[in-house]
């Protein structure tokens, strides 16, 4: 059963990244006012980016723990350091905003989205990894 943490937990990850993205960011900025809507989202998305990054973390180690060591953990460890960025970056994209440096703010906000991008992508990966060698 812990040999199929890695894949539960990936399959989790891709959850929340898609439920985030689709469902609450663009709900939250279409029934809250722009200022009340930018209090929440500053407060959700740096646990966002801190719940993927524990949730890869406890992969990787389940991964060494039954002896995985493969290119999986290699794409859990992107994961990690791409959330951790993403998470260290938050705060330079909100001063941007708050700073009306919209360039920056464009710049950092979308090296955010690619980042998050390659981890859902990573996650499918481990996803189709999995199912293919169960």
């Amino acid at each position: 059963m812990i040999e199929h943490f890695s894949f539960i937990i990936s399959c989790i990850i891709v959850g929340i990244i898609l439920f985030q993205s689709f469902f609450i960011a663009p709900s939250i900025n279409k029934i809250i006012d722009s200022k009340e809507a930018a209090k929440l989202l500053r407060y959700i998305w740096p646990k966002f980016f801190i719940s993927i990054s524990v949730l890869s973390f406890f992969s990787l180690l389940i991964n060494y723990y039954i002896g995985q060591e493969n290119t999986v953990n290699s794409f859990i460890i992107v994961c990690i350091i791409l959330m951790l960025i993403c998470y260290f970056i938050t705060p330079l994209i909100n001063r941007a905003k708050d700073n009306s440096k919209n360039k920056l703010w464009t710049v950092l906000h979308l090296l955010s989205i690619i980042m998050t991008l390659i981890t859902l992508i990573l996650n499918v990966l481990v996803i189709f990894y999995w199912k293919l060698n169960a």
